[in-house]
């Protein structure tokens, strides 16, 4: 109905109360590429009556939408002419906002100076505002400061973060703008319970964040509720109660269209039905989670090249316009650079190679992971079609396998079934019918208590490693993914890596 009125007015200029009235209820639309349509028109109509709050709104809002749908790019080109139109019109809330989205931008594309000097830059900003605007500011700036410090993996300061954002979220009068803030910030409360390996506390806050989204009834507060109680409940590894709120959530993110969401769905349910051991629902997901992976990539490339690009236009805004100054500033640029190179290369090397690989190939290891599955699955249902093996190849293939231990073979990540059987002069049936005979488990399981008894081992011999990053860890023993090093090391230990060093360092 929106769409159809901006279409049949669209020479028609607004007043600003028709302006500030059409926002609010484009901002509500269940579907963001109509809801950016329409406030795309309605900012045309605050420019063309320079109606700066119109503008600014319209921005804010186009921003949000942008960023929900996943084009960052987009976002942070709006994101820059908010800034610049507030710091024009001298109006710090939507200053301290323009910041925010800045700062998040600048965390989710691996930027974390610029994303600490905004973040301190919009809390400095926020003193200049008053009541509940300066209460919600305060508070989003303290969960962005909670969300930097989960990917900085800092887990005890993130909760004293989220701890100060809570109390701030609670001085808000406004009923219904603290409701918001709460769902927002119970969520956010939860994942980092979550990552405390603290269930009981994630699960209270999650239900706490979905009492309330049922009271606001907006689409997209019900999606990050729901949403959050799924990923409680996955973190805690009850399979069954995270599927369920996954199956409700998935139609909602669909439709509102969530690239990020949509890939931690598919990647979480792929997951969790593979240990199920049902394969039809594992291939379904994990195909889907491919699919959006390599998707949300292309965006990513994008948004980090804008950033980049963003990072060197602000720099030279700073300079002076005589071309000594720009030369200059680009040389002290160029000698800080190589003296932080050459201060990390040795900490960071292993760390920067883990993400090279994982940027440049982890659409080749999904797709290998796939084929690996499939193979591995084909093979065990075909080894009731096999010959007996003789006993002498058997033993072969046993003296070989033993070899391949003693000589670690196993810690490289091109290793797959296949290659093995190769280099055995076998074929894989024979190899995975051996393999499972005598090690009581598939080849992935077999490789993967290699990989760990090889890293325990490590950790308990070698008192360095103890102070090695996870990320390091799971190079170190062959695994390629962080996460599913994450998860296959707390199935065999029965703790988490971190756990683990924690409990060896106090013995």
């Amino acid at each position: 109905m929106l769409v159809a009125f901006f279409l049949k007015t669209n020479a028609q200029l607004y007043a600003p109360d028709t302006i500030d009235s059409l926002i609010t209820k484009a901002s509500k639309l269940t579907d963001k590429n109509k809801s950016i349509f329409i406030i795309s028109k309605i900012y045309n109509q605050s420019e063309k009556i320079n109606y700066g709050k119109g503008k600014m709104r319209s921005l804010f809002y186009l921003i949000s939408d942008y960023n929900y749908i996943g084009n960052e790019k987009k976002a942070l080109e709006l994101s820059n002419k908010l800034l610049d139109l507030s710091q024009k019109e001298k109006n710090h809330l939507y200053e301290v906002r323009a910041l925010m989205k800045l700062a998040n931008i600048y965390a989710n594309s691996n930027f974390y100076n610029k994303t600490e000097e905004t973040l301190e830059k919009a809390l400095s900003v926020s003193k200049n505002l008053e009541g509940d605007d300066y209460y919600v500011a305060v508070g989003n700036i303290y969960r962005c400061k909670s969300i930097f410090e989960e990917i900085k993996n800092n887990l005890p300061k993130q909760l004293v973060y989220d701890k100060i954002a809570l109390q701030y979220c609670l001085k808000i009068s406004n009923e219904k703008i603290r409701q918001n803030e709460l769902v927002t910030q119970y969520t956010n409360l939860a994942s980092s319970y979550s990552d405390l390996e603290k269930s009981d506390s994630a699960i209270y806050y999650s239900r706490h964040a979905l009492a309330i989204s049922k009271k606001i009834n907006t689409p997209v507060t019900e999606a990050n509720a729901l949403f959050g109680m799924a990923r409680t409940y996955y973190s805690a590894n009850k399979n069954d109660s995270a599927i369920y709120y996954y199956k409700k959530v998935l139609p909602l993110v669909i439709k509102l269209k969530n690239p990020n969401k949509l890939l931690i769905i598919y990647e979480d349910m792929s997951f969790m039905y593979e240990e199920l051991g049902d394969t039809k629902n594992f291939m379904i997901y994990n195909t889907k989670a491919l699919e959006q992976f390599n998707s949300n990539q292309v965006n990513k490339k994008k948004l980090t090249d804008s950033v980049s690009n963003q990072i060197l236009v602000d720099k030279q805004k700073e300079q002076d316009a005589k071309v000594y100054l720009i030369i200059s500033g680009f040389a002290i640029l160029i000698i800080i650079i190589i003296f932080f190179s050459i201060k990390l290369m040795i900490r960071y090397k292993k760390i920067k190679e883990l993400k090279r690989i994982t940027e440049i190939g982890l659409i080749e290891k999904y797709e290998k992971q796939l084929h690996e599955k499939l193979e591995i699955r084909n093979s065990e249902k075909e080894l009731t079609t096999v010959s007996n093996i003789s006993d002498e190849k058997e033993n072969e293939l046993l003296k070989k396998l033993n070899n391949f231990e003693k000589k670690e073979q196993y810690l490289s990540q091109e290793i797959s079934l296949s290659s093995i059987a190769s280099a055995f002069n076998t074929n894989v049936n024979y190899l995975s019918k051996i393999i499972k005979t005598h090690k009581n488990t598939n080849f992935n399981g077999y490789i993967n208590e290699l990989r760990i008894n090889y890293i325990t081992q490590k950790l308990r011999t070698n008192p360095e490693y103890l102070n090695f990053k996870i990320a390091y860890l799971a190079e170190e023993c062959g695994f390629s993914s962080y996460s599913y090093f994450v998860n296959i090391f707390k199935q065999q230990t029965g703790l988490t890596p971190s756990k683990f060093i924690e409990y060896l360092k106090k013995e």
